[in-house]
C-alpha cells in the first residue's frame, strides 16, 4: 500500500517488530545486570588482591 509517506506495513508487522524490539530491550537490560555483576565481582578480587599483596609488603618489614 503506498500513499504520500511511502509504503505502510500491516499493523500486524507494526505489532511483530514492537514485541520484538521490547523483547530485546528487556534482553539487553538483563545483560547490562549480568556484566554490573560480573564487574563487582572483579573488583572485589582486584581489592582482596591488592589488600593481600599489602598485608605481604606489611609483613615482610
Amino acid at each position: 500500500m503506498m500513499n504520500e509517506s511511502g509504503y505502510m506495513p500491516p499493523p500486524e508487522v507494526d505489532r511483530r517488530l514492537l514485541a520484538n524490539l521490547r523483547r530485546s530491550r528487556v534482553e539487553m537490560e538483563e545483560l547490562g545486570w549480568k556484566l554490573d555483576e560480573v564487574i563487582a565481582k572483579l573488583d572485589e578480587e582486584h581489592r582482596q588482591l591488592k589488600q593481600k599483596r599489602l598485608k605481604t609488603i606489611l609483613d615482610n618489614q
